[in-house]
């Protein structure tokens, strides 16, 4: 299988703080991939924030590098995944089975985080997201197959214990 690869982007809103007369802004730009890697969902980003302070009659323009973060989601964690869009504005939804996977992701809420493509992109993300879902059917169907198994054959009950006969 070839290594499918989609470049996304996360936006993020700028921050702006007045505080006695000094204004400091923070526009953030984070860019990254998202690549299947065997059974699992590499998302690597990195980017930078643009501080802008104001304080008497002086501006002072700085940028700062964010440093590179990695997170891989073994497809049994993915809730779902889908490729949608917004008018000019396509994006992958990306969603969990808890909150806890996507805590360091910039932008992620509630186990939730769009990761922003470009339309050229569009196509390979369909791709990507079309693996994906394979990979996260073949770890439902071993998980119900180990679940059959510590059963020793006889049928589950409702509450997931094996009946006795």
């Amino acid at each position: 299988m070839p290594i499918l690869a989609v470049p996304f982007f996360l936006a993020q809103p700028k921050e702006t703080n007045i505080e006695r007369g000094r204004v400091q802004s923070k526009e953030f730009q984070v860019r990254g991939i998202a690549r299947l890697e065997g059974d699992r969902l590499t998302l690597e980003w990195s980017g930078s924030v643009e501080i802008t302070e104001i304080h008497g009659g002086n501006v002072r323009n700085l940028r700062q590098s964010v440093p590179a973060q990695r997170l891989v989601l073994p497809a049994a964690r993915i809730a779902r995944l889908e490729v949608r869009s917004r008018w000019w504005k396509p994006y992958i939804e990306l969603r969990t089975t808890g909150i806890g996977p996507l805590e360091l992701v910039p932008t992620a809420s509630g186990g939730r985080v769009l990761l922003r493509i470009t339309r050229r992109d569009w196509g390979i993300a369909r791709e990507l997201v079309s693996h994906v879902t394979l990979e996260m059917a073949d770890a439902a169907l071993r998980d119900a197959e180990r679940v059959e198994r510590t059963t020793d054959g006889h049928p589950a009950r409702r509450d997931g214990s094996a009946s006795q006969h």
